[in-house]
């Protein structure tokens, strides 16, 4: 079985370099932007869509209409509007919102699916004929499928690589975990072994990162508001202010896969309840806290590492009462309310920690599932849309995509 990875590489390129990488971003902006356009006022004016393959068939004409879309690697237009496919179906099928339009203040980025090639620490790509320097600071043991070059707000220019690997199987390990996500620990994480006997609890503190960083983003953001629109003053505060909040994102997104990595590695089966995130969000007093400990992006981690090294994710239904569930003898303490962190049983004496209780019923109404399945394919990181056919591989110091 194989699956997709992708490592992150920071770019150096020279100053002509740049400016043709902003070439890409502009120019891929464009048609992503034209083509939603086109497709909003269709559908408003004639009640009609259009499909992706139309759309497909008016690219060469846009490009002879402008002819500085010819600057830039054609491929990566395409790859645009099959991003701009994906965008609508997702809406379609109620998982995400109307297609927005790109703006040049905003993260930038452009694929290259195929004619690319790794040599050291240099990346070839069509239109870059000498090769864009970047930090090789890891190396990747599997075969290339496509680049992706970004550019983040403050400026740092970014390369990924998707490659297509075998699954790492890690040694079976005898524990099983329930985890309950929570805001005033991060996660609490209750332990049994194969005979289902308890072996530890531990609760790892939230990290509060918006809290270390707000008071200096509230002072940027001031400072931010008072230079004149259009100003370069105006750009550097920007920067400025897009580094901090960059700074604690990489903070933050550490600390999940610390974490997550951590508990791949030493156990075998993750008990996880099915959260309703969104529903909780609209709750005000607890918003901001729930946004920052972002709990989406962990258990996302779970699952594709999971996935990558064959351990096992099992989701617990967000309608069981985890927490107000004595697991000892199964009486439901249905007036429970979030200020209620530790409670006693009044049907067998048992005193339960709230967030230690729901774990540990985690584990129990897991592991008695009908059948525990291995995380779904669908959990991949990346799907791939496509598959490129590669004709050979070279050794690692030089690879190409024919």
């Amino acid at each position: 079985m194989t699956v997709f990875k992708a490592y992150r590489y920071r770019l150096y390129p020279t100053k002509v370099q740049a400016v043709l990488i902003e070439k890409h971003f502009g120019c891929c902006r464009f048609v992503w932007n034209y083509f939603l356009t086109l497709r909003k006022k269709t559908w408003e004016e004639q009640k009609k869509t259009i499909t992706f393959y139309e759309i497909k068939k008016l690219l060469p004409s846009l490009k002879k209409e402008k002819p500085w879309l010819k600057e830039v690697n054609s491929q990566s237009l395409q790859e645009t509007l099959i991003e701009l496919e994906k965008a609508y179906q997702r809406f379609f099928k109620k998982l995400g919102n109307f297609p927005a339009f790109k703006k040049k203040k905003h993260s930038q980025g452009f694929s290259i699916p195929q004619h690319f090639r790794i040599e050291n620490n240099r990346v070839y790509l069509p239109k870059f004929k000498t090769g864009i320097k970047f930090k090789k600071h890891r190396e990747f043991t599997g075969l290339p499928k496509r680049l992706h070059i970004t550019r983040t707000p403050s400026g740092k220019y970014f390369l990924s690589v998707v490659w297509e690997t075998e699954v790492n199987i890690l040694p079976e390990s005898e524990y099983t975990v329930g985890v309950d996500l929570g805001i005033k620990d991060f996660v609490t994480i209750t332990r049994v072994n194969e005979e289902n006997a308890f072996i530890e609890t531990e609760k790892v503190p939230h990290p509060k990162v918006l809290q270390r960083y707000e008071k200096r983003m509230k002072r940027l953001q001031r400072q931010l508001s008072r230079k004149q629109k259009g100003s370069k003053n105006r750009q550097k505060a920007r920067v400025k202010l897009a580094a901090v909040w960059e700074k604690a994102k990489n903070v933050k997104y550490d600390y999940l896969h610390k974490l997550s990595s951590r508990l791949i590695n030493e156990n075998q089966v993750i008990c996880l309840e099915d959260l309703n995130i969104k529903g909780m969000m609209q709750k005000r007093k607890l918003s901001k806290h729930i946004w920052d400990s972002a709990w989406a992006e962990f258990i996302r981690q779970l699952r594709y590492k999971a996935l990558w090294y064959g351990r096992k994710v099992i989701t617990v239904s967000r309608y069981y009462p985890s927490s107000k569930r004595c697991n000892s003898c199964g009486w439901i303490f249905s007036d429970m309310n979030l200020s209620v962190r530790k409670w006693e049983c009044p049907c067998c004496g048992a005193k339960h920690d709230r967030d230690i209780n729901s774990s540990l019923n985690m584990i129990r109404v897991g592991m008695d599932q009908p059948e525990i399945m291995p995380v779904e394919e669908t959990t991949k990181v990346f799907s791939m849309r496509r598959q490129v056919v590669l004709v050979k591989q070279e050794a690692m110091h030089g690879i190409s995509i024919p």
